[in-house]
């Protein structure tokens, strides 16, 4: 059975852990091993899908790429209209997140490693509107450790624990944005992340915390002087419209027009879309603030709400089944999707929580402020 090494690592640490409702270890150990015998029976039934789990990885990184490629030189041919392009780029984009997220976790060509880069290679390509990948695999290891605390980088990083607002709004859709206009929340998590890695010297920390803040080199700096490009020239096209002004005939401004322009419509809006719905749905999901340290029941709550399925057709049905990574970590996403309604009712009898849209007035709070 192709295992990460990081379910291991957790359920190990499930077993010793001390929490403030000692139900909670029980509700726990139930929860992880209701999901484990339902991703066992679907394993027993259909062995291939573990004996080929690299080739069907591999198969569908393949697919998704293929679908973002047609639809790129269909657009470049006039044959296909951006408001085409674009979501269904976004769609295929949000199945390359999934892969990229199980790649962390090492369930794909895990003793090949050229293969295993090569496919993390190919997944951060199309999606440069993240970070790095490789950079993110600790982040995100200390997110499962950690979520929903003070050293939770990952989730803070996605503006989970903010107030709601017209600023939380525009950062959701915007990584680089969420940056720019944090910059102490940023550097404070940052600090609080790195703190919290164990047994690092002063060097040591000083060498993490420059790998973190290289999250979005090159990758990301170019990705977002091309999109924040496109957006300035078309609100600019807009104002000098809107005066009576001419647009300017050099070439110079009409190579960035319809360089930004094509960026825009084959990577850039996709990315945007499919951020702004994964980021909506995963820092809301996800509770912050007042979550015990490693008390998964606590971590997350699921959303199958109908109203939610628009969002979730661009981030891969995320927050319907997302909780049940935190719990069971070996199961690929395409496992996930397949066994979740029949986690949901061991999920729900042990505690964790079902479409709390309060969450939302709480600043993704389980309680309301003052309340434990």
């Amino acid at each position: 059975m192709n295992l990460p090494l990081s379910d291991v690592k957790m359920s190990k640490q499930s077993k010793i852990k001390l929490f403030a409702d000692p139900e909670d270890v029980l509700r726990n150990q139930k929860i992880r091993k209701g999901i484990l015998e339902v991703g066992d029976q679907l394993r027993e039934r259909h062995p291939w899908l573990v004996q080929h789990q690299d080739q069907i990885g591999l198969g569908i990184l393949t697919l998704a790429v293929t679908g973002i490629i047609f639809n790129i030189t269909q657009y470049a041919r006039g044959k296909m209209p951006w408001y085409v392009a674009v979501p269904l780029s976004a769609f295929w984009m949000s199945i390359l997140h999934e892969l990229e997220h199980d790649l962390i976790h090492q369930m794909y060509f895990r003793k090949n490693k050229n293969m295993h880069n090569l496919m993390m290679g190919a997944v951060y390509m199309f999606r440069p509107s993240t970070i790095s990948p490789w950079i993110r695999r600790d982040i995100h290891m200390h997110h499962h450790k950690s979520s929903g605390t003070k050293t939770d980088l990952e989730e803070r990083g996605i503006n989970n624990g903010d107030k709601w607002g017209l600023k939380r709004l525009i950062m959701t859709g915007d990584n680089m944005l969420a940056v720019y206009l944090r910059p102490i929340t940023m550097m404070k998590t940052t600090n609080r992340y790195v703190n919290a890695q164990k047994n690092l010297t002063k060097t040591e920390k000083l060498k993490l915390k420059a790998k973190v803040s290289s999250g979005y080199t090159p990758l990301g700096h170019i990705h977002y002087a091309l999109w924040h490009g496109f957006l300035l020239m078309s609100v600019a096209k807009l104002a000098m419209k809107a005066v009576g002004i001419k647009q300017p005939k050099n070439k110079l401004w009409k190579l960035a027009d319809k360089t930004t322009k094509f960026y825009a419509v084959s990577i850039a809006a996709p990315n945007f879309l499919r951020t702004l719905s994964l980021h909506f749905t995963s820092s809301n999901m996800h509770y912050y603030g007042d979550v015990e340290d490693g008390n998964i029941v606590q971590q997350c709550q699921v959303w199958t709400d109908w109203r939610m399925k628009p969002l979730q057709a661009f981030c891969f049905n995320f927050a319907g089944t997302h909780a049940i990574h935190h719990f069971v970590v070996r199961d690929p996403f395409y496992i996930r999707q397949t066994i979740a309604q029949d986690c949901y009712p061991v999920m729900k009898e042990n505690g964790v929580r079902f479409n709390d849209f309060g969450t939302f007035k709480r600043a993704n709070r389980r309680f309301e402020s003052g309340k434990s």
